[in-house]
């Protein structure tokens, strides 16, 4: 049905217009011209290796002509350096639809893979090339981990299966919003205190948002608040892979500074190493988080060090990034604590079983941790 309603558009567009004003990169446009935007011929692929290994490698996979205007991408060059320090990250580029990115050994040399598809959609080519999708199979197989963005992902023909196995979605709702001019998001879970306003800067389309339906196993993170609909799911691993999916690249936030408190979240999320490198920070300042017992049969104590003094919160979340109760709400001096958790919500109901999220902040400062109910 959605195929042929975005043939219906394409073909009143076409219709309405000129083929001297159309423009053949539109998603919008003549799905006749796609053949023209092929690059099949695109050259070396420039990579550029990070000076140590367990760090971050970022695919900017622009598939020819979709992604940023600029490249590299100036953004995510900026938020990675930023955050990891000039050098401490690899680079990858492709340059074509039918290019394949970083070859499994080079990915093994990192823990995390931040595989960015831009606003790539034909679907007459995966956006993810079949030897693509077999390398970042094996190397989560291997206990790698994957943040894989793409607003237009399953669109392009990354087979859903594939994304049920590695990265938890039960099924998804396509382009709810055609043409989005812009939206609204908020962090859930671990990336929770997370808003900003963002608005498409893609060489060819304006958003077109995938609603995400994670599995009983994974949870969202990003909300489109005007809509209620979740646009990113994160699976926390169960003793294998750690993956994220987000149908939305937030590459022009505001407030600018949320941009880097997002990305900060979802790498300290992901548990990689040398984060606390970020220039000026002190390695000490880290909140620490213990829970016992865990699964939680009839209460948990969570003890926990704050390294500064501040204004502390502690909640529970639900899979699906909703607030279940705040456990501590109070400035409190550096130190040692613990509170007690009796599985119930702010109501005095138990909740459900399952898997549930603790985080903990303290001024800028924040971490979380998996809890799991079984009553």
């Amino acid at each position: 049905m959605k195929h042929s309603i975005k043939i219906f558009v394409i073909m009143a567009c076409v219709a309405s217009l000129s083929l001297c004003f159309a423009n053949p990169l539109s998603r919008a446009g003549n799905d006749q011209n796609r053949s023209m935007q092929r690059i099949d011929n695109p050259g070396p692929t420039p990579y550029t290796p990070s000076l140590r290994q367990g760090g971050v490698l970022f695919v900017e996979d622009l598939n020819g002509t979709f992604g940023p205007p600029i490249q590299p991408d100036p953004v995510w060059d900026g938020l990675l350096t930023s955050i990891l320090g000039a050098d401490n990250y690899g680079w990858f580029t492709t340059t074509s639809h039918i290019e394949d990115g970083p070859s499994l050994d080079t990915m093994m040399n990192y823990e995390l893979v931040i595989w960015n598809m831009y606003d790539y959609w034909w679907s007459d080519t995966a956006g993810l090339t079949p030897n693509d999708q077999n390398n970042l199979a094996t190397y989560m197989d291997n206990g790698g981990k994957v943040w894989l963005i793409g607003q237009d992902a399953l669109w392009s023909g990354v087979p859903m299966g594939w994304m049920t196995v590695y990265f938890h979605l039960a099924s998804a709702n396509q382009d709810y919003y055609w043409e989005c001019p812009q939206v609204n998001v908020q962090g859930l879970a671990e990336i929770a205190g997370f808003a900003c306003l963002d608005v498409p800067d893609y060489t060819s389309n304006p958003f077109f948002q995938d609603e995400l339906i994670p599995d009983a196993s994974a949870h969202g993170v990003l909300e489109d608040t005007d809509s209620s609909k979740v646009v990113g799911i994160f699976y926390p691993g169960a003793g294998d892979w750690i993956t994220a999916f987000w149908a939305l690249d937030l590459r022009t936030c505001t407030p600018p500074d949320q941009q880097e408190s997002m990305v900060y979240g979802m790498l300290d999320a992901f548990g990689v190493l040398g984060i606390y490198e970020k220039p000026g920070q002190d390695p000490a300042r880290v909140l620490q988080l213990n829970i016992a017992p865990d699964p939680v049969v009839r209460s948990a104590l969570i003890s926990y060090i704050t390294p500064i003094a501040g204004d502390v919160k502690m909640q529970v979340y639900n899979r699906v990034g909703q607030s279940v109760i705040t456990l501590v709400d109070e400035y409190k001096h550096a130190g040692s604590y613990t509170v007690t958790w009796n599985g119930r919500d702010t109501r005095g109901i138990d909740v459900p079983n399952g898997v549930y999220f603790v985080r903990l902040t303290c001024g800028s400062l924040a971490c979380s941790k998996n809890i799991v109910v079984v009553k």
